[in-house]
């Protein structure tokens, strides 16, 4: 929660406590993205007294909600007599880098769905970093147009660029699942930039476009690494929306998660199915403990009716 670090740090000695209310936390999703709404300029710290129950505290310094007896100078809404203005600072990197050069290849739906999932992938952002930390290269004014026609007057810090900025690619990889280096936490961990394809082959199979848009970004030049998301070594199962991989990614930075953890929880349920198939194409035999523990493994249960559908057709039953 760096946004929420970065404003009750930069806060201290200003306010002894902040309380943001229920309606706000529901609002935005929690208390990461709500400074970030502070940040962005859309919420303000207020001077005043409020009420509640602590929730959270960073650096010892609480954040309340909800109802109770503690008492805070300082809360957080659109608008108050008294402002306070702070200096949060938030880091630069990691950088998200979404690089839509290819967007014209797109049907109309692709194009639809490609920038839902650039929304879906902001909002994962804000989860644990904010707006600054994703980057839309390889944008045009039509592209531009076509983005606000669809998203509105959005509020955002997100930069839209042209091109790459060269700075980002000191520290990079690009996602690839056809590259020939296998992502580990390690180099998750140790990577300032993270470059993925805008691309959306949700109605025309795009096989080797992501290489592609590799080598025409001059990446191949500077020894960009191509890194490939596999779980247990495969592709099957592996989640491919642009929002899913940035969740993946930003919950082994910064929730502690393994890579096999953090891929099973980000799939859906049609991955699971996926992959489920795809394990019991590889045994020769199946007990019923060895499909046990593949269902756990996936999140997956004998009662759910694709699950079942899968079972039944390969002569499998679970009690």
């Amino acid at each position: 929660m760096y946004a929420l670090t970065a404003l009750m740090r930069s806060l201290r000695g200003i306010c002894n406590s902040i309380y943001v209310s229920s309606r706000l936390l529901s609002r935005y999703g929690g208390f990461n993205e709500v400074a970030v709404q502070v940040l962005l300029g859309k919420l303000n710290v207020c001077k005043g007294f409020r009420r509640g129950e602590v929730l959270v505290s960073i650096d010892d310094l609480p954040i309340l909600s909800l109802l109770g007896t503690y008492e805070t100078d300082c809360f957080i809404d659109y608008k108050c007599s008294e402002v306070i203005k702070h200096n949060a600072v938030m880091p630069e990197y990691p950088q998200f880098i979404i690089d839509v050069s290819f967007w014209r290849r797109h049907t109309e739906n692709e194009l639809r769905s490609l920038i839902i999932q650039l929304m879906q992938t902001l909002r994962e952002l804000r989860r644990y970093l904010w707006d600054g930390n994703l980057t839309i290269a390889g944008v045009d004014d039509e592209f531009m147009n076509l983005f606000r026609k669809f998203t509105g007057n959005i509020n955002t810090a997100t930069r839209f660029l042209g091109s790459i900025p060269s700075n980002y690619l000191k520290s990079a990889v690009m996602l690839d699942p056809y590259g020939d280096v296998e992502l580990t936490e390690d180099i998750i961990k140790s990577t300032d930039a993270f470059i993925i394809g805008g691309i959306s082959d949700s109605e025309v199979i795009r096989k080797g476009e992501t290489y592609e848009l590799y080598k025409s970004l001059g990446l191949s030049e500077l020894n960009v690494p191509r890194v490939k998301l596999t779980l247990r070594g495969v592709l099957t199962g592996v989640p491919e929306r642009i929002n899913k991989l940035v969740s993946i990614l930003l919950m082994v930075k910064f929730s502690n998660y393994n890579l096999e953890d953090a891929v099973i929880s980000n799939q859906s349920k049609a991955d699971k199915i996926n992959r489920l198939h795809r394990e019991l194409s590889t045994l020769r035999a199946v007990d019923l403990n060895t499909l046990g523990n593949l269902l756990i493994w996936l999140g997956l249960t004998p009662w759910d009716n694709k699950v079942a559908s899968v079972l039944r057709r390969r002569g499998l039953y679970l009690q």
